[in-house]
């Protein structure tokens, strides 16, 4: 990833982006996949880096397969939100769309580059412009950290700007003084606010701010058990769930959790919530149970 090998570049899309519905369906318009993990194998950077290990070197296929694992690890990001603008019904062809990363870590700035959207020009090609902002308190100073537009970015090609601090903060700075362009989405990448009484407290005036401003949003979990964590505390405010699930575009590289190597592995972008607006009161007071079934739970 450092050295500038990872990820590397991926193919025009020979599919619409409606028939692309999982990695098995990506995985074969890119005809030399295997061409490109070769390079980076045989390369002067991975001659290096087994040189000064204290361990063998594995085979080229293991070394294959880890290299796809950590590309798919960023790809998985993008994807998703290809995906979140294709469930929202979002067209990037009739009109530029501005998309804010909210909660954007260390994870996903370190030494993140301008081009690391450039998927959504090969999911969308020709399309009005589209610009990501990344947002949040960990983000890592680099080339992404520029001022996010105010008006239309260039058609065609994915602007990237990125601010460090909490996204509220973001909307009161920037978007109250209409300093930047109002987001036609927002994608959260592992926001776990479910974690603790001490994150769902910073994230409460972002998670309120998405439900009265009405914005269609996304949040990626690393496991079934944080998803319906998750949708617990959207619910108590009521926030209005469109769909969940497992994530088709989910990364292929597993996780420790938590450092425990006695837990099963975890995986990015596992599972999402789709979600906008407020609950209709009749759907939250009818997601409450009665003192007569809850007696009988």
């Amino acid at each position: 990833m450092f050295t500038g090998d990872l990820p590397f570049p991926t193919e025009k899309w020979t599919k619409s982006p409606d028939e692309v519905k999982s990695w098995d369906d990506w995985i074969p318009m890119q005809g030399n996949l295997t061409a490109h993990l070769n390079t980076i194998v045989s390369g002067t950077n991975m001659a290096t880096l087994w040189k000064n290990a204290v361990r063998p070197k594995p085979d080229e296929a293991d070394l294959r397969g880890s290299l796809w694992r950590i590309q798919s690890e960023f790809l998985s990001r993008v994807l998703t939100v290809g995906m979140a603008i294709r469930r929202f019904g979002l067209d990037p062809y009739a009109k530029p769309l501005t998309i804010h990363l909210a909660g954007a870590s260390h994870n996903e700035t370190m030494g993140a580059r301008l081009t690391d959207y450039d998927e959504l020009n090969n999911m969308f090609p020709k399309h009005q412009g589209i610009e990501i902002v990344m947002v949040g308190p960990e983000v890592v100073d680099g080339p992404i950290m520029r001022p996010p537009l105010r008006a239309f970015g260039p058609r065609e090609r994915v602007y990237i700007s990125a601010f460090k601090g909490l996204y509220h903060q973001f909307w009161e700075a920037l978007e109250e003084k209409e300093e930047a362009a109002k987001p036609d989405l927002v994608v959260g990448f592992h926001p776990g606010f479910h974690a603790n009484q001490g994150l769902l407290e910073g994230w409460l005036p972002t998670l309120l701010l998405l439900r009265d401003y009405n914005i269609p949003s996304l949040f990626t979990m690393y496991s079934e058990m944080e998803l319906r964590s998750s949708l617990e505390i959207l619910l108590e405010l009521e926030v209005l769930v469109k769909d969940s699930g497992p994530n088709p575009f989910t990364s292929q590289k597993p996780e420790q959790v938590q450092s425990c190597p006695n837990k099963d592995p975890v995986y990015c972008n596992s599972h999402f919530i789709r979600f906008q607006g407020l609950l209709p009161r009749e759907d939250f007071e009818d997601s409450i149970p009665t003192s007569s079934s809850a007696s009988s739970l």
